[in-house]
């Protein structure tokens, strides 16, 4: 509720909606995720630096008129994750022409747009956060004033 006082005209924005996506955008998503893994598996993108088994797409974030993906992923290991992000970006018209003969139920085939996945960062420096002493002390004193 700060971001009201800071920004009275938020009232009316509704937020549920901006957030969640809707069972067709995800069903959509997720048949993209899995044709592009598929691709990676399956395609020939005579690039060294691309080691397709190598790559994790974590998920596939589709807009609302289903015409652009968002697809976030992740190198094995972190590795080298700029040059990757980089060269997908520039072969990403090999994963347009593969989605385009995959016969997907819809009128277009959306455009890519790749994005290092930070979840798994996160992730991390959260569990690092946790198992910090004093935190660990602090949750202990918690449970028990709770449990009591």
């Amino acid at each position: 509720m700060k971001l009201l006082k800071k920004f009275p005209k938020l009232e009316n924005f509704n937020f549920i909606n901006f957030y969640m996506d809707t069972q067709r955008q995800i069903r959509f998503g997720e048949l993209i995720r899995s044709l592009l893994s598929e691709c990676l598996l399956k395609e020939d993108f005579y690039d060294e630096q691309i080691n397709p088994s190598s790559i994790t797409i974590s998920f596939v974030k589709m807009s609302k008129d289903l015409k652009i993906a968002n697809i976030y992923f992740m190198p094995l290991g972190g590795k080298n994750k700029f040059n990757v992000l980089d060269n997908l970006n520039k072969k990403k018209f090999i994963f347009q022409k593969f989605l385009s003969r995959a016969k997907l139920q819809s009128k277009f085939t959306p455009k890519l747009n790749f994005f290092l996945d930070d979840t798994f960062d996160e992730a991390e420096k959260i569990e690092k956060l946790l198992l910090d002493k004093k935190v660990l002390r602090d949750t202990k004193n918690v449970w028990k004033t709770r449990l009591d």
